[in-house]
This record gives structure tokens, C-alpha cells and sequence, in this order.
């Protein structure tokens, strides 16, 4: 499993990384222009992302925009990548407008904890 975590928060993606890594190559981006021009270059190298972990407020580009850009990506490329949104945003608008408006696959409260994210691993089928 290729994933790639997009957060601002150097130890909160660190510590998700360290996570990931156990089950394959993970990359990090800052902000969500970082994520998009990395799964640009992971699609054009034929090795895109099974999961990409978002967080919702980043400077330069919010998750919320990241989102759409990554299913306007999926679109057209027919597919869809699994997106995880991983916030310290727990309200309820924040956790509905990241499913229905963003159209994440799931979402959890930071600070995360290692077992839910391995129930939405399993959950989604990536490990």
C-alpha cells in the first residue's frame, strides 16, 4: 500500500507516517498544492497512492480543496483513491462537509489513535 499524509503539523505526520510505513511507502506533503503535484508525478510514474490521510486546515491549500481536486483527478482517470480525513475539526459540520460535500471515504479526530486507523485499514480493505 502506497499513501501519502497531507498535514501542516510536522509531529502529527510524522507520528502517522512512522504508522503507515509498516505497510508500505508513505509520503508527506504540507499542504494540499504539495499533495496534488505529488499524486500528479506518483500518476504519471504508474505508482499512484492507495491512501492519501488529509487534514482540513493547512496554509496554501485546505484538505477540503485538496479533496476535490484529488476526485476531480479520479474522475478522470475512472478510479478512486481511498482519502482518510485526519483533523483536529470534530464538529459535526466539519465531519458531514468532509463526507458529503468533500466526499472522503472516512475520518478520524486527532489526535488519532492507532487502532482506529487500523479498523478503517481493514475496514476499506487496504491491509
Amino acid at each position: 500500500m502506497r499513501s501519502l499524509i497531507v498535514d501542516d503539523d510536522d509531529i502529527g505526520r510524522l507520528m502517522l507516517a512512522t504508522f503507515l510505513e509498516d505497510f508500505g511507502p508513505c509520503d508527506q506533503a504540507e499542504n494540499g498544492q504539495q499533495a496534488l503535484d505529488l499524486i500528479d508525478g506518483a500518476t504519471a510514474e504508474g505508482s499512484p497512492y492507495n491512501l492519501i490521510c488529509l487534514d482540513i486546515v493547512m496554509p496554501v491549500m485546505d484538505g477540503t480543496t485538496a479533496l476535490r481536486g484529488i476526485r476531480e483527478r479520479d474522475q478522470k482517470q475512472g478510479g478512486r483513491t481511498k482519502v482518510f480525513m485526519i483533523s483536529a475539526c470534530s464538529s459535526p459540520e466539519d465531519i458531514q462537509d468532509a463526507f458529503f460535500e468533500g466526499d472522503c471515504d472516512d475520518y478520524v479526530v486527532k489526535p488519532f489513535q492507532r487502532e482506529a486507523v487500523t479498523q478503517m485499514l481493514q475496514r476499506h480493505k487496504l491491509i
